[in-house]
């Protein structure tokens, strides 16, 4: 089974596919009905909400109660989960302005570097 890597976390291949049927839906969903988006393969129960309580404890999937009856959604889109990896590395670092100063000074892409200058820009001007 091929190993995938989301917002820096080592996922399965079902459970890339669990998140990716998560970004497509609007609200949260109870098991079932999410079990229902996989019509196109035979999925059990069982096996999605193992898969399902992997992914929140990765970070990645966030349980909603909803009464007596628990829902899912994905934590966020995949550029949103990415940010939270990245921001929780950040604090975990020993000195994260370095850990900034040398992504900053890694960039290769003159494009990417004019965005985050302009967004420097706009966040020291409020």
């Amino acid at each position: 089974m091929p190993r995938r890597v989301i917002a820096g976390r080592p996922v399965g291949e079902l459970e890339a596919e669990v998140l990716r049927r998560l970004w497509t839906i609007s609200a949260p969903v109870t098991g079932k009905q999410l079990q229902a988006q996989f019509a196109d393969r035979a999925l059990a129960y069982t096996t999605l909400m193992t898969v399902l309580a992997r992914l929140v404890g990765k970070g990645l999937v966030e349980r909603v109660p909803d009464g007596r009856v628990m829902r899912f959604r994905a934590a966020g889109d995949p550029d949103e989960l990415t940010a939270q990896a990245i921001g929780q590395l950040l604090a975990s670092a020993r000195d994260p302005r370095a850990v900034l100063a040398h992504l900053v000074e890694d960039i290769d892409d003159p494009a990417l570097a004019a965005d985050l200058a302009a967004i420097l820009d706009r966040a020291r001007r409020t």
